[in-house]
C-alpha cells in the first residue's frame, strides 16, 4: 500500500476538486460612500497597489494581483511557489448606519519558475497555478490567514 501513496504525496493535499474559500465579512459604522473612499485609500495609498476594475454601481472592487507567501518547503522548486491573489471587495449597505465589507480571493493562483537545459542552453518556464484547475497544490490556510490579515486591516481602519 505505501508504494502506491508514495506517489500520490506529491498531490500535496489531495483535493481533487477546488473547496470554495469563505468571504471574510467586516461590519462598520460608516455610510458606503466613506467605506468606498477609505478602502480606496487603503489599496491604492497604503498598499500602493491599483484598483484594476469597479463594477458599474461601484460597489465591488477587484485589486491588483499581489504577492502574499512563498512556499519554499521540500520538494519546492529553487526561489518556491508564490501565492499571489486579487482581493475583491464588496461593499453591502446594513441598516442602522451599518455597512458590510466582504472580502474574497479572486484569480488565486502560484507562480513559480523552473530552469531547464536544452541542447546546452539553459532555459526557464514560468508556469501558473490557477487553484480551479490544480487545487490540489494549495494550502488553504495561506489564503485563509491572508483574508484575516486584511479583515484586521480593514477593521483596523474605521476603529
Amino acid at each position: 500500500m505505501i508504494p502506491v501513496l508514495m506517489p500520490l504525496s506529491a498531490c500535496y493535499h489531495l483535493r481533487a476538486e477546488p473547496v470554495p474559500i469563505s468571504a471574510r465579512l467586516v461590519e462598520v459604522k460608516a455610510d458606503p460612500a466613506e467605506v468606498l473612499a477609505k478602502l480606496r485609500k487603503l489599496v491604492e495609498v497604503d498598499w500602493k497597489s491599483r484598483i484594476l476594475e469597479t463594477d458599474s454601481s461601484g460597489t465591488v472592487l477587484i485589486t491588483a494581483p499581489y504577492h502574499f507567501h512563498t512556499d519554499t518547503g521540500f520538494g519546492q522548486p529553487a526561489g518556491g511557489r508564490k501565492y499571489y491573489t486579487q482581493l475583491r471587495i464588496e461593499i453591502l449597505p446594513r441598516p442602522a448606519g451599518l455597512t458590510a465589507i466582504s472580502l474574497s480571493p479572486h484569480n488565486f493562483e502560484m507562480r513559480t519558475s523552473y530552469a531547464f537545459s536544452q541542447e546546452g542552453q539553459i532555459g526557464t518556464l514560468y508556469k501558473h497555478y490557477p487553484y480551479e484547475h490544480y487545487p490540489g497544490m494549495f494550502d488553504l490556510t495561506r489564503i485563509n490567514s491572508e483574508l484575516m490579515r486584511v479583515a484586521a486591516r480593514v477593521r483596523s481602519l474605521f476603529q
